[in-house]
């Protein structure tokens, strides 16, 4: 029997559209010795969203003690007039940030709560596919023969964001930047961070108010850093890009790269952001389309015929 305690942290779908309008989200805050236990009490009755957990020397009010500090009154508040008053906090997240987004911005504050009185981010292991494995080692390949733009054409249920967090995790770059014509399509990096890697790795957009101070928190403090970069935002992303070109050790994804991003007016600043660094073109359809603005060095198409069959042989 687990004899550890264990920190989790969850809210519900309600707080979380509450949060578009305030830039607050709510959650509980609570401790238990098994936490798939205490989430399958809820199923049925209210639909709570557990989605961050974490090791702790002691009890949650040791957390709880923790947060109320000064120190954490603007990013964090104690709701005292709730009925569960001991457990549940506000943290200021972005209003406008998707559903994961903002769970991650909760559970990196978090984190740091819980790090300083000793305890730690509990992650799964993320364990490549076959595909994804191939992919990867495609990729690796390339860049050791000076090969620095790749286009690789994926199939649907490929799995392109483990993959390229996994690429990231493996190499020596400190920055992966994730370039898009529209913000929504970087949820999946958002959630996957979550689950797999926060205890390693920070998200940042490009377009939040206060990007630069979190880019350099978190790199000081030794986190990798993938940035969310919607190509459609306009303000400061001039000088955003010319911050992330002084990056040495960076490489840069575009994401669904034959939508938007294929066009005259996005070039620019695809090209901007992979400045003397490897840029990877990605996409599950028209590799064509996406490949047509730049000289392509490499490339690697996974059918899901592909994959049934690399399945079927693992």
């Amino acid at each position: 029997m687990d004899n550890l305690k264990h920190l989790y942290v969850e809210t519900d779908s309600l707080e979380l559209k509450e949060s578009r309008s305030t830039g607050w989200l709510r959650v509980i805050i609570g401790d238990a010795f098994n936490i798939d236990a205490r989430e399958g009490q809820y199923k049925g009755k209210r639909k709570q969203q557990f989605f961050a957990t974490f090791s702790i020397p002691g009890r949650d009010h040791q957390i709880h003690d923790e947060i109320k500090r000064v120190y954490n009154a603007s990013r964090i508040r104690y709701v005292e007039e709730d009925v569960q008053s001991r457990e549940v906090f506000e943290f200021k997240v972005s209003p406008e940030a998707s559903d994961e987004e903002k769970k991650l911005q909760v559970t990196t504050m978090l984190g740091e709560v819980v790090a300083s009185v000793g305890g730690s981010v509990e992650t799964f292991d993320f364990v490549p596919t076959s595909w994804q494995r191939k992919a990867i080692e495609f990729i690796a390949q390339c860049w050791s023969e000076g090969k620095w733009t790749l286009i690789l054409e994926l199939a649907a249920r490929f799995g392109k964001t483990g993959t390229y967090l996994t690429l990231f995790d493996y190499s020596d770059a400190q920055v992966m930047v994730v370039a898009n014509y529209f913000k929504s399509v970087n949820t999946s990096f958002a959630d996957t961070i979550v689950r797999f890697f926060r205890d390693r790795m920070r998200w940042v957009n490009i377009g939040d108010e206060d990007f630069e101070e979190q880019l350099a928190a978190a790199l000081a403090a030794g986190y990798k850093v993938v940035v969310g970069a919607a190509l459609h935002e306009k303000a400061r992303l001039k000088s955003r890009i010319e911050l992330l070109q002084s990056i040495e050790k960076r490489f840069v994804v575009v994401d669904e790269a034959d939508f938007g991003t294929h066009t005259k007016n996005q070039i620019a600043k695809v090209e901007a952001l992979r400045k003397d660094c490897p840029l990877i073109l990605t996409t599950a359809t028209n590799a064509d389309r996406a490949a047509a603005n730049h000289k392509i060095d490499a490339s690697l198409s996974v059918t899901y015929f592909d994959m049934l069959v690399m399945a079927g042989a693992s």
